[in-house]
């Protein structure tokens, strides 16, 4: 279990809270690139408790402000987007990407150029990569070095990046993706149904896994460890990338996989599935696989989740054969679960067991990274890490194979992969 008060401190990402302060010193994805147009209508954004615009000039350039005018408040979002810059609708406050604004016509005209130059509007720096917005939220006036995952190096053909908003705290959503044990109880109903391949199946014969950690500058890597009997391991290896990312061990001829918790605010997170090809454009049969049985739209692809009101759609009737009864796709599945929780669960009433070691470790780690946050002491998780050599991984090896000693980027089995049963 965890103690009340560090349950508050971890889950607790609004303006002038310790964690979101200490959240908002790292880069996240804010919104996909494809779906903030040039001279197109600004998008919304909220992120840690604050809310946000994001639009793009007709010079492709990318601006994130603060959503509100500095005039009266009114929303940017419904602003005129031209002429390379944000036009509030209220008073026609002409705001460029560099929060600076341009012209207030409604000012006389003596004082009109000196006025408008004296105010600012808080702007962030943004980059693109991965299909993705990114976005630095911190106090710094250099943001930290931009974490270049394999995937934000790569041709947009190769990458499909996908937002959910779920009614759920951020951490909720980072522990079902550390949870290794539940893979092979909670979706076993779709890794036996004959729709999935690999050896992601195994995972279903057997549910306790050896759970193995270590640590890294940039968070920890596991391995969850079944040992089949007859000299060979089945090892699942995954890189846990802190504060928000986790990849997923995937068989080595299968696309990568990441996932990322973006916190929206103390109840609504934002979950990021990132999958990638290295060698070849994603093709339009796997993106479809992605998302079949959710609502079709990349940018909120679990719309059509449910709620506790109608139990998220559980089909009771399909737990004759399959065993949660959510039988959309394996992602609502967790999102579900998560859901059930509430909002925001109090972790000071779990009774944890074996299988959550990996909870407990990590919760250790933001711990004592926000708390070392709270004194002064520099940022943990972005100092020497080399981002493009993070690769999760799943596959058989011989049982006198250390999985510590793989190197997920060049290591090639001895054994074939186990396809599906």
């Amino acid at each position: 279990m965890l103690r009340r008060e560090d349950n508050e401190l971890l889950t607790r990402v609004g303006p002038g809270t310790v964690m979101g302060s200490f959240l908002r010193e790292y880069w996240v994805p804010a919104w996909r690139s494809d779906a903030v147009i040039a001279n197109g209508a600004p998008v919304r954004v909220r992120l840690f408790g604050e809310n946000f615009v994001a639009f793009r000039g007709e010079d492709g350039v990318v601006g994130f402000l603060d959503e509100a005018c500095p005039h009266r408040r009114a929303s940017l979002a419904l602003a005129r987007n031209e002429d390379n810059a944000l036009h509030c609708i209220f008073h026609a406050w002409k705001i460029n990407a560099a929060g600076c604004v341009l012209d207030t016509p409604c000012e006389p005209p003596a004082r009109r150029a000196a006025f408008a130059a004296n105010i600012k509007v808080r702007h962030f720096p943004v980059r693109e990569a991965g299909g993705m917005i990114w976005v630095y939220l911190g106090s710094q006036s250099e943001p930290p070095a931009f974490p270049e995952f394999e995937f934000n190096t790569l041709p947009a053909s190769h990458v499909f990046a996908r937002r959910a908003p779920v009614h759920y705290n951020w951490l909720q959503g980072l522990e079902a993706h550390l949870d290794a044990s539940h893979v092979g109880v909670l979706h076993s109903g779709h890794l036996k149904s004959g729709r999935r391949t690999g050896s992601l199946v195994l995972t279903t014969n057997d549910v306790a896994p050896r759970t193995e950690m270590v640590p890294t500058n940039y968070g920890l890597r596991e391995g969850a460890v079944r040992d089949w009997g007859d000299g060979t391991t089945y090892a699942r290896i995954r890189e846990v990338v802190l504060p928000f990312f986790v990849f997923i061990a995937q068989d080595a001829d299968q696309p990568g996989s990441g996932r990322a918790t973006i916190p929206i605010d103390d109840e609504w997170d934002a979950e990021w599935y990132i999958h990638y090809d290295l060698h070849k454009p994603l093709t339009r049969e796997f993106i479809e696989s992605t998302m079949s049985g959710t609502s079709g739209d990349p940018n909120n692809w679990a719309s059509n989740l449910g709620t506790v009101e109608n139990m998220w759609h559980q089909d009771r009737d399909a737990m004759q054969t399959h065993w949660s009864g959510i039988t959309s796709n394996i992602p609502f599945e967790d999102f579900v679960i998560e859901a059930s929780m509430g909002p925001l669960v109090d972790r000071s009433l779990e009774q944890l067991g074996a299988a959550d070691v990996i909870l407990v470790r990590v919760r250790q780690q933001l711990l004592d990274a926000v708390q070392a946050f709270q004194r002064g002491e520099p940022l943990p998780w972005r100092t020497d890490v080399d981002f493009s050599r993070i690769r999760a991984l799943a596959t058989m090896m011989p049982s006198d194979t250390d999985w510590r000693s793989v190197d997920t980027i060049d290591y090639q089995s001895p054994i074939r992969p186990v396809a599906a049963e």
